[in-house]
């Protein structure tokens, strides 16, 4: 059994189009979804869904992407899931996404998995992002067996790690949350790569000329979450690990 954990602030018509995109590829899955939650953490625009195999819950205080997944989490492990996967609402899922996520958990003794994220836009920023890895996962040198940290757009768990290692709802943006909970994850279990679960991020760039304070905003709202990341973790590994793009492209 699988889940999936989308959390969401929507706050434009472009992010309603979004989660209609990315519920379309939901649907389209070769292996179906058990359960699809999404957690609305406390949007300021009202919406309603088109897609009526999602369980909608609607949180009455906005308190971030973290908490809005342990919702979720807790959720899924109330039915016994066995894996949970996760997402963002502006991502588009290749239609064997899911299988091929579940299929590497049931298949290898990783306690959770990442996969592979490419720019949906083609801009010259999303052409960045591509080759900076920006969305992508770490692997761990020299032998690249395992990841360091995957992004949570694109990430699963086997239930038992869920369970041990929620993420920490300190966190209030989508920033060094995911870093954090892989780095507490790590400290017990390994994360493995499957290249064959594939999807795509809108990161919202209209052009090339318009999107540049867009590209500005991203990486500040990453660097004003290092300080909580450093916070609990007094010993990264920057220096021994290496983007997924940056390995393929050797």
């Amino acid at each position: 059994m699988s889940a999936l954990i989308i959390p969401c602030y929507i706050k434009t018509q472009w992010d309603i189009d979004c989660l209609n995109r990315l519920f379309d590829s939901v649907q389209a899955q070769t292996k179906q979804f058990d359960k699809v939650y999404l957690i609305d953490d406390a949007s300021p625009l009202t919406y309603k869904l088109r897609h009526d195999f999602v369980e909608h819950i609607i949180l009455k205080e906005n308190g971030g992407p973290a908490k809005a997944r342990n919702v979720g989490i807790d959720k899924a492990l109330a039915l016994n899931i066995q894996h949970l996967l996760f997402t963002d609402h502006d991502c588009i899922l290749d239609k064997e996404w899911n299988e091929q996520m579940t299929s590497f958990l049931d298949r290898t003794e990783f306690a959770a998995v990442g996969g592979m994220t490419y720019s949906w836009g083609k801009t010259i920023y999303d052409y960045y992002h591509d080759i900076n890895g920006t969305l992508a996962g770490k692997w761990l040198l020299p032998d690249r067996k395992e990841l360091w940290y995957m992004p949570s757009l694109n990430f699963g768990m086997k239930a038992f790690a869920a369970d041990e290692f929620p993420f920490d709802e300190r966190f209030p943006t989508a920033a060094g949350e995911d870093v954090d909970l892989c780095l507490r994850l790590r400290s017990k279990y390994k994360i493995g790569f499957c290249p064959t679960a594939k999807l795509w991020h809108d990161y919202g760039y209209k052009n090339s000329f318009s999107g540049f304070s867009k590209f500005v905003r991203l990486f500040k709202k990453y660097k004003s979450s290092s300080a909580t990341v450093y916070e609990g973790h007094t010993v990264l590994m920057w220096d021994s690990s290496e983007s997924i793009y940056k390995g393929n492209m050797q």
